[in-house]
């Protein structure tokens, strides 16, 4: 099956991110995403470089990859100013960029006091606003949260109709907001089961097909965490507590893993304090499962993981985001060996 693979770029580190991006560039990788926070997901550090500003560094020293955000929120800025800064990269690239759009998170809000509110409805508008200001000449709106008179953005991308707009969803809502509005989908973290995401998939498509589009204009991708090592035994010792910790944030899926978290420690209420990590690592290893690191992570040997990426594109996955779990110094030689010893296989054939 033809699939395609993204990198997520490490939270900071420059010189590392400029060296992966290049990398990822000439090693057969189509995209090249960066989260959009203003906190990082760690136990100790907590670091995170401005996504879009970074993105474009990037455009200059990348030829071939698509540059994006795996996602921007629509509560930091306003959907105007994100089909600027997505315009902006498009023209940069020469027409390589993508915007990940999501329902935003807890940590990025809360503790700066920013409004945090309906945000899948929210999510709605920002979607339907970014994509009429790239593709129209004068846009008028009035919604819920935004409101636009007679308002242009110019230039817009060099991709047309637009740039892509990929919807980070894995609830009702959000499914039919990628159906009707993205080019992408992108569930959230972390991952479905092969079998929810082909369940998934299926009710994407029959929304799209409601609102009078075809399944196809949807690109089917999937973010995942995922280490590959010599051993699925080394694999295990790497993955286990960041993996978990992961699990834990996303109550839902713990739950389906069978272990109780509370909401408090979920991610849409989550903030990243040295304390808080202390109290939900601690909840972490003391409830989630070890076969909920099976469940929801792509790791172990090179066939382990190409076996279960097999899985995955049986499901329906065409762009895989591969966010590598591992320690910042040990980036570099993890991205090479997941690149020569599972995705360059996987790109040849081999599922």
């Amino acid at each position: 099956m033809e699939v395609k693979f993204g990198y997520q770029l490490p939270p900071y580190n420059v010189e590392l991110i400029k060296w992966a991006a290049q990398y990822a560039d000439s090693s057969g990788y189509s995209y090249v995403f960066m989260a959009d926070h203003l906190v990082g997901i760690g136990i100790r550090r907590f670091d995170f470089l401005e996504a879009w500003s970074t993105l474009g560094a990037l455009s200059a020293i990348t030829e071939r990859v698509k540059l994006g955000t795996c996602v921007s929120d629509p509560h930091r800025r306003h959907p105007a100013v994100l089909a600027q800064s997505l315009a902006t990269l498009d023209q940069l690239t020469g027409g390589r960029a993508i915007l990940g759009l999501g329902a935003g998170e807890a940590m990025n809000l809360e503790p700066y006091g920013i409004e945090w509110s309906k945000p899948v409805s929210r999510l709605r508008e920002a979607a339907l606003v970014v994509r009429r200001l790239l593709t129209e000449d004068r846009v008028s709106f009035t919604g819920r949260f935004y409101r636009l008179r007679d308002a242009m953005l110019e230039p817009k991308g060099v991709q047309k109709p637009n740039p892509p707009i990929w919807i980070a969803a894995n609830s009702p809502r959000s499914i039919r907001i990628a159906a009707e509005l993205g080019d992408g989908w992108v569930p959230t973290t972390p991952p479905a089961s092969p079998e929810r995401y082909r369940s998934w998939l299926s009710e994407l498509r029959e929304h799209a097909s409601r609102a009078g589009r075809s399944p196809s204009e949807v690109e089917p991708a999937l973010f995942l965490y995922s280490l590959v090592a010599p051993t699925r035994e080394e694999a295990w010792e790497a993955i286990r507590v960041p993996a978990k910790l992961i699990i834990a944030l996303w109550p839902g899926a713990a739950k389906e893993a069978g272990a109780e978290i509370p909401e408090s420690l979920g991610i849409h209420r989550f903030t990243f304090t040295t304390e808080n990590v202390e109290k939900l690592l601690k909840v972490a290893l003391e409830k989630i499962p070890d076969e909920a690191v099976d469940r929801y992570f792509i790791y172990g040997s090179p066939s382990d993981c190409i076996e279960k990426i097999g899985e995955y594109a049986k499901a329906g996955v065409r762009s895989f985001i591969v966010a590598l779990l591992v320690r910042l110094k040990d980036m570099k030689a993890q991205l090479k060996l997941y690149t020569e010893r599972v995705v360059k296989p996987v790109l040849g054939g081999v599922v």
